[in-house]
């Protein structure tokens, strides 16, 4: 009695027949020119039906090194060295072929012992030549290691299931390095497959789909319609998203917006005076030095400081504390200094832009956008950054307010566990330091704040509390995304990217 599958299956089935050994999803995928995923829902169907055995194992990955990029490319040396001998009707000369067909030093004899290994030559001397042979029914085409070669090149260079045959001479061969290990489907045909293999009725010509032609011509009738598994699993889709830091990006910006803050910009190249000096920040302090702070060189400058009683009362302030009730900081405002370009190194010189305005409170103002500081690239900090400014304007404001703000806005992101602390930075008194919990990396500093100070707010002409905050959003991001490298927020790690998601 013939068994029905459909077309897929019983291709499928034909090349475990043929492949008595393990198996993988990768490998058949290759062979028959599918998907992993559509593999992968054939064999649970042929599964359910007693045709094939399958089960887990744990692989090491494997990623291509030089040379295996090489031959992946250009193909084996024992692959070429066929093509080779097929244009020469089967037959060559060793020692022509070192001459005239641009093998590397000693690539030739790696092809030739490799050839002989898998039973492709025979080798013969002849009036003091080495004659090669190409033997009977060879097929370069399907030779397992060649083809996990072109799969991994399709792959970004990475190896995630293979036989082990495969995986030995990978790395005998040094075509690969090991690295993180993972889990793998391995299949193979069962007894019962084996004796239906051949009397596997195929489904070509059956009707599959009921097209509006079909209907309308009539041909249907008195036609065979092909079986369905409605049980069986489908392959994953992966539809098109947003990158999940943009979406946590996105998502910051809601919140904002959802609690009536308005955005606002600013440049990018900024003056020292709104970047440092509109901050009650020193002019010799040691945060403006080459390490903290790039200075711009093209153009030198100097830049135009559009208020010019501002900057008397910033230059008071900065000598001797002017109407704040400070003393100041005791040295000779430099004017020059204040019109010196700089990229800028934290978006409060956009809420310093945005009081000396002159805005009336209540106010809520906020600014998601780059920042740029000589820093070390590590795991947790990185030259160019994004940062989330506000500030929020108004009688009767406290810090207990402020904490209310930053707690709601890691939550937003699905942040649940948050501390505060006391914290110092010049421009804000008193100030706290907010810590989210991440995963890996214990209790991280990430959403500083606190209330200007009289020396920051009098001189923009502003009489009534602010509050400021300047969250590193990168690590906000790290947390809410579950990772523990900044560099990965601008991955580009398909698999990565596709299960990647915000706490919710």
């Amino acid at each position: 009695m013939s068994i029905r599958l459909p077309e897929n299956e019983r291709k499928v089935l034909s090349v475990l027949h043929n492949s008595p050994n393990l198996i993988l999803p990768d490998q058949i995928a290759g062979e028959l020119k599918i998907t992993t995923e559509t593999v992968l829902s054939l064999v649970e169907s042929l599964h359910q039906k007693g045709l094939i055995t399958r089960k887990a194992a744990i692989v090491q990955r494997l990623v291509l090194t030089p040379e295996g990029e090489k031959y992946a490319d250009r193909g084996l040396p024992e692959v070429r060295l066929v093509a080779i001998l097929k244009d020469s009707r089967g037959k060559g000369c060793l020692e022509d072929l070192e001459k005239e067909h641009g093998f590397e030093e000693g690539e030739l004899r790696v092809a030739l012992g490799w050839a002989r290994r898998k039973g492709w030559v025979t080798i013969s001397k002849d009036g003091g030549k080495t004659r090669l042979v190409l033997t009977e029914k060879i097929e370069t085409s399907k030779d397992p290691l060649q083809t996990t070669l072109r799969i991994a090149m399709d792959s970004s260079g990475v190896i995630t299931e293979t036989t082990e045959e495969v995986r030995r001479d990978l790395l005998r061969r040094n075509l690969a390095t090991p690295q993180s290990k993972r889990e793998v489907t391995q299949i193979r045909i069962t007894s019962v497959g084996s004796e239906a293999i051949e009397t596997v009725e195929s489904q070509e010509g059956l009707i599959g789909d009921l097209s509006p032609e079909i209907l309308k011509s009539g041909s249907w009738e008195g036609g065979r319609f092909r079986s369905y598994n409605l049980s069986g699993p489908v392959p994953r889709i992966f539809p098109g998203k947003k990158h999940p830091y943009v979406e946590f990006v996105d998502r910051v910006y809601r919140a904002l917006i959802g609690l009536g803050f308005q955005e606002e910009k600013g440049p990018l190249v900024e003056l020292e005076f709104w970047n440092c000096d509109a901050l009650f920040m020193p002019q010799d302090h040691v945060a403006r030095e080459v390490h903290d702070i790039y200075h711009i060189k093209t153009p030198k400058g100097p830049g135009k400081i559009a208020y010019p009683l501002l900057l008397q009362q910033i230059a008071k302030t900065h000598e001797d504390g002017w109407t704040t009730g400070s003393s100041g900081w005791g040295y000779k405002y430099s004017e020059d200094i204040a019109r010196r370009l700089v990229l800028r190194s934290q978006t409060t010189a956009v809420s310093v832009r945005h009081l000396a305005k002159g805005p009336k409170a209540p106010l809520r103002m906020f600014s998601i956008d780059r920042n740029f500081r000589p820093e070390k690239f590590d795991a947790t900090h990185s030259a160019e950054f994004l940062q989330c400014e506000g500030i929020i304007g108004g009688e009767g404001l406290t810090l207990r307010d402020l904490m209310g703000y930053l707690e709601t806005i890691a939550r937003s992101v699905g942040i649940p566990k948050i501390k505060f602390k006391p914290g110092f930075f010049p421009f804000t008194e008193p100030s706290v330091e907010g810590f989210i919990h991440m995963e890996g990396r214990g209790w991280v500093e990430a959403l500083p704040g606190g209330i200007f100070r009289p020396e920051v707010t009098r001189p923009l002409g502003i009489d009534f509390p602010v509050l400021a905050w300047g969250i590193g959003l990168d690590r906000l991001a790290m947390a809410a995304l579950k990772i523990d490298d900044i560099r990965e927020l601008a991955t580009r790690n398909l698999e990565r990217l596709r299960h990647a998601s915000l706490r919710s």
